[in-house]
């Protein structure tokens, strides 16, 4: 199914959704909304995110490129209750490192990022780990 709706620009480069639109998608007040740029189409894609009740967080871990690592951290993540939103490793260097930027809500999780990410940092399979809250 498709909807089409035409809305106005305001001043501020602000958009107003119309309520078909919102309740169709599932889009609620306060929810948080992923926009993707896409620039040879010239079109902006919305997708519905995380509730408006996650705390988001950006984490980066420095991990030690050796087979089982991500799988590791990840399953640390998961028994502290994080809750992986979106995720992109890439290697550095073979057999060396590789980094691992992740969005993460913690709403759920008992332990703050500082202990995490200590206590990840003092892992075998990661380097180092630092978050920041997401915007």
């Amino acid at each position: 199914m498709r909807v089409v709706e035409i809305v106005r620009v305001d001043a501020r480069g602000r958009i107003t959704m119309p309520a078909s639109l919102r309740e169709t998608i599932g889009i609620a007040e306060g929810m948080h909304v992923m926009l993707i740029g896409d620039l040879e189409k010239l079109e902006v894609r919305l997708l519905p995110f995380a509730d408006p009740e996650a705390d988001l967080y950006e984490l980066h871990i420095t991990l030690t490129d050796k087979p089982g690592s991500l799988a590791e951290m990840a399953a640390f993540l998961a028994e502290n209750k994080i809750d992986l939103l979106s995720s992109q490793s890439r290697t550095l260097r073979r057999g060396k490192s590789a980094e691992w930027y992740l969005i993460v809500d913690i709403s759920k999780s008992r332990n703050d990022l500082e202990n995490v990410c200590a206590t990840i940092s003092a892992s075998d399979a990661a380097e180092t780990a630092v978050y920041k809250k997401f915007q």
